[in-house]
């Protein structure tokens, strides 16, 4: 066994623990806890989900440094893992493109939780067709008589040079739409949309570190002439960016989220869940800017329930 997959053996063995453990744990708590039931805090739970798909690589990534296994067997035991990946980096722009219409159109916004279903499915569509697409280019890569390290990128073929660019392309609009977001709220005189800032503060670092940190050493991986141990090796050590970015999710919520803490300790027993405002963060600032506007003001209370995270 190479010494630097022993090192990354070792690496990834350690973020599987917190990292898996903690997206169960924000999965679980999403269905467990009847105020994080919105639409934005069910889209974090499907990232959360999808995130917790990506870490069984690491499974798999184990067992192939004892057992030999083939490209195409590869494949197909990372399928879920895969898929994680594919559609955990879509995600992020979904959750984004939520929030970006929340804070510019909370009336329209507030139409469509009244059809939360079907927005749901529409912001969902494309990270699962998008992930489905790519397995199946992935699928047309099998190699029966290649032994590799069963890891995403092994497991792709040259499949991964198209989700590497394409994920990256993604990447793109998600600060913008971050930024644009946090400067809207950062426009509120409200102690309590501090910690909003803090995890939009978060999030765009863990994207900007985590995937488009990946995204751009993959790209560079195959688009630079290189020898293709060297740039297969990059891309095998990349994983640990995406690995640790989409780690922290339950620790990230827990330290800034008052809902999510207060469900998490109700979950686990540890202590009551307080019962979370039904007047949120972007009820109080549209209520107070129409009340100083003297416009009749709008229940909105559906709208971000969970913009505290």
């Amino acid at each position: 066994m190479e010494p630097l997959l022993v090192i990354l053996l070792v690496i990834y063995s350690t973020v599987f623990v917190v990292g898996f453990t903690g997206n169960l744990l924000m999965v679980l708590v999403t269905f467990h806890s009847k105020n994080l039931r919105s639409i934005c805090n069910m889209l974090i739970c499907a990232c959360c989900f999808c995130d917790m798909l990506l870490f069984t690589d690491i499974i798999a990534f184990f067992i192939s440094m004892f057992i030999p296994i083939s490209q195409e067997m590869c494949f197909y035991i990372n399928i879920p893992a895969d898929f994680g990946a594919f559609a955990s980096n879509a995600c992020v722009l979904a959750v984004g493109i939520d929030r970006l219409i929340a804070v510019a159109s909370p009336g329209r916004y507030k139409m469509l939780e009244l059809e939360r279903v079907k927005y749901f499915t529409l912001l969902m569509a494309f990270p699962v067709i998008y992930a489905l697409a790519l397995l199946v280019v992935g699928f047309g890569q099998r190699d029966p008589t290649k032994t590799v390290p069963c890891l995403l990128p092994n497991s792709l073929g040259h499949a991964y040079d198209l989700f590497a660019l394409t994920s990256f392309v993604i990447n793109l609009f998600v600060p913008p739409i971050y930024v644009y977001v946090y400067f809207r709220i950062k426009k509120v005189r409200s102690s309590s949309v501090k910690a909003v800032f803090k995890s939009l503060l978060v999030t765009v670092c863990l994207v900007v570190c985590g995937w488009m940190t990946t995204d751009l050493i993959g790209a560079l991986s195959v688009t630079i002439p290189m020898d293709p141990k060297l740039a297969n090796m990059i891309q095998l050590y990349c994983g640990t960016f995406i690995f640790t970015s989409s780690a922290f999710n339950a620790v990230v919520y827990y330290k800034l989220s008052r809902d999510y803490r207060s469900a998490m300790r109700n979950m686990l027993g540890v202590a009551n869940e307080t019962q979370a405002l039904k007047s949120t963060t972007y009820k109080e600032q549209t209520d107070a800017q129409r009340s100083t506007a003297n416009r009749v003001s709008t229940n909105t209370n559906m709208i971000n329930t969970d913009m505290n995270v």
